[in-house]
């Protein structure tokens, strides 16, 4: 018996294939692949359902608890097995299934469930061939009939659910036999150094895999249009191999062209070619594409970005780009609440413009209220800023910024009082490579344990960061560090100091689903230049609480005095490491340990005490990010402090 597949890429514009089974009484038609080859990026009105109700970029409604039946037209319920005759095979399928997979939502009417199992057949005979297992078959019946055999005007469910069986024989494993690959021009292309082996198991996705990685490889080299051409595999079930023939059409070589921009009403079109950043001339390269779709949707003013090349080289060998645009709407407002039995209720609130002037520049407004709950009034925090952004002041990598804050706030520690200013610029060197210079003033007025101290401090804040994360709200892969460092000087040079700290958190993925994650963080810092009582209190370090050791109380974990206050620090060291388990699609819990303190002197000293919170917690995975909710416990008492912190965020720890 022989099974053959073959594809003409100028006959289809998806590289769909069908299968074609010789020698039995029907024909399975199974697609094995279609690929749309385009650059963009389109963001949907992100929306998530928590306590009842659905929250989404349109607002907030209640939703039901469930899909009732009756919005289903003649709803076929059913019952569904599957078996074959390999058990670890069994689950897999079962994880394929269609039919499973909404046995709980009836289908409509008998056409509806007839043409899940149709379904459900490609499904898993495409799982088949993702093994290797181009000799097995599935069978499907219904009420003990072949689904295909079933008549449409049939009553499936008249006494109770339909019984759906769906039968598996799994086969032998192909092997690849010698593939042949080849340009348009008849060069050969190894298809061994791309995963293709003969001999080796002919898992399908191995094609596929080869495939994109082939056009992938030319188009790196110049070759915009290059495609697979034509694909044919041929199934031999005697011998038990797989022939594999692939043609590919490398097309011109292409330079990249002329930048046109559509769908842009407020926003600049010189603005957007700009930040785009495509090397007009320059051999043409993917990674062009790709940046360019990156540096616009980073301006935060489009809900969709599409950047595509035209389907034809010009002449002269240049391949025009077009940048498909849709503008999001500009201002919004926003609050959020933040509650912990330690820190108290908190309520902020914001506006934002996005596009003040055309160019992507933005304004925000915001403020906030902690530790509400306090008993008397003085003793709450409040927090002004006004923040000012605008891109591409020196090239398309970089930002300018400027802040103007007013700052009030009660920790244990101290009370502070201050206005300040400050003007950056950020520059993004790299993907993953960018640095950040400032400068700032600030008056303040700090009262602390020794009295009170007013000051005008200036300084110049310097930022270093490396991010190799896959998400920074949820990173479940790679690495992230920041090396920050502050000069500070008074007015009349009375306090001079450099404060400097680092951070480096990694994360690791222990299964290939990302179900299971081993996250870490240390962090370090020192004040140098000054002794401890010359350092502003509010410029010294301190730890404990939810952003270093959780169980403690907000800067707690740390030196403290004859009241038992916190008198913070010119070192300190911190460390966290929590385990991160994906138990269903939306519902994840952690359970960490974190560690560290703060010390006097401006080195750490490793004799003294630390200070160790452990926990567990809860998170709600939505699309902007975990919600979390964590429960931690002090392993090193303080007198007076509770026993257990609970705190809730957006994302995770860290």
């Amino acid at each position: 018996m022989l099974s053959r597949l073959t594809h003409n890429a100028e006959r289809q514009s998806s590289a769909q294939t069908r299968l074609v089974r010789k020698g039995g009484s029907s024909l399975v038609a199974l697609c094995l692949a279609s690929t749309l080859l385009s650059t963009g990026w389109t963001s949907p009105a992100a929306a998530f359902e928590l306590f009842g109700y659905e929250f989404s970029t349109s607002g907030i409604k209640a939703v039901s608890e469930a899909e009732p039946t009756a919005d289903i037209p003649d709803p076929v319920t059913y019952s569904v097995t599957l078996t074959s005759d390999d058990d670890a095979l069994t689950d897999e399928l079962k994880d394929t299934s269609l039919l499973i997979e909404k046995e709980e939502e009836p289908a409509s009417g008998t056409t509806g469930l007839l043409m899940r199992a149709r379904s459900d057949q490609k499904r898993l005979i495409a799982a088949l061939y993702q093994k290797g297992l181009y000799g097995g078959t599935v069978d499907i019946t219904v009420n003990g009939e072949r689904y295909d055999r079933v008549p449409l005007d049939e009553e499936l469910s008249s006494a109770g659910p339909a019984k759906v069986a769906v039968s598996v024989s799994s086969g032998r494993v192909f092997t690849f036999s010698k593939p042949d690959a080849q340009l348009s021009n008849g060069e050969a292309i190894d298809l061994g150094e791309y995963g293709v082996i003969a001999g080796s198991p002919a898992y399908s996705q191995l094609v596929l895999d080869a495939e994109s990685a082939i056009v992938a490889d030319y188009k790196k080299r110049g070759f915009a249009l290059a495609k697979i051409e034509e694909r044919s595999l041929a199934a031999d079930h005697k011998t038990g191999k797989l022939d594999v023939t692939l043609r590919v059409d490398h097309g011109p070589r292409a330079r990249l062209g002329q930048v046109t921009v559509t769908g842009n009403e407020d926003v600049k079109s010189e603005l957007i070619v700009q930040q785009a950043n495509i090397p007009v001339g320059e051999t043409y390269s993917p990674e062009a594409i790709t940046r360019a779709s990156r540096n616009l949707r980073a301006l935060g003013v489009f809900d969709s970005v599409i950047v595509k090349t035209a389907d034809v080289v010009l002449d002269d060998g240049s391949l025009p780009i077009e940048i498909s645009v849709k503008e999001r709407k500009f201002r919004t407002i926003g609050a959020g609440v933040t509650i912990g039995n330690l820190d108290g209720v908190g309520l902020e609130g914001y506006w934002v413009h996005r596009n003040l002037f055309g160019g992507a520049e933005s304004l925000r407004v915001q403020g906030s209220i902690a530790n509400i709950g306090q008993d008397d009034v003085k003793d709450l925090d409040y927090n002004a800023d006004i923040i000012f952004k605008k891109p591409g002041v020196i090239g398309p990598a970089s930002t300018f910024d400027a802040k103007l804050s007013l700052d009030f706030t009660n920790p244990e520690a101290y009370q502070k009082r201050a206005v300040s200013g400050e003007v950056g610029l950020s520059y993004q060197w790299t993907d993953a490579l960018s640095t950040r210079a400032a400068f700032k003033t600030e008056y303040a007025r700090i009262t602390d344990s020794s009295g009170t101290n007013t000051n005008l401090l200036f300084s110049t804040p310097l930022e270093l960061a490396y991010d190799k994360r896959d998400s920074k709200l949820d990173p479940t892969e790679g690495f992230y560090a920041l090396i920050d460092a502050e000069p500070t000087i008074s007015s009349d040079g009375s306090i001079g100091f450099l404060k400097t700290s680092a951070t480096l958190s990694a994360y690791q993925s222990l299964d290939r689903a990302k179900r299971f994650v081993l996250a870490g963080k240390i962090s370090a810092g020192t004040i140098v230049g000054a002794s401890k009582s010359d350092v502003p209190t509010d410029r010294r370090f301190f730890t404990g609480g939810g952003g270093s050791i959780r169980g403690y109380s907000y800067q707690m974990a740390g030196p403290r005095d004859s009241s038992n206050d916190p008198t913070g620090g010119r070192s300190y060291i911190a460390g966290s490491l929590e385990a991160r388990m994906k138990v269903t699609d939306t519902i994840g819990l952690a359970a960490f340990v974190d560690v560290g303190n703060t010390f006097n002197s401006s080195m750490p000293k490793f004799e003294d005490e630390w200070y160790t919170g452990v926990g567990a917690g809860v998170r709600y995975l939505t699309p902007i990010g975990p919600l979390r909710l964590d429960v931690a416990v002090p392993l090193k008492k303080i007198k007076d402090e509770p026993k257990f912190g609970v705190y809730l965020g957006l994302g995770q720890a860290f």
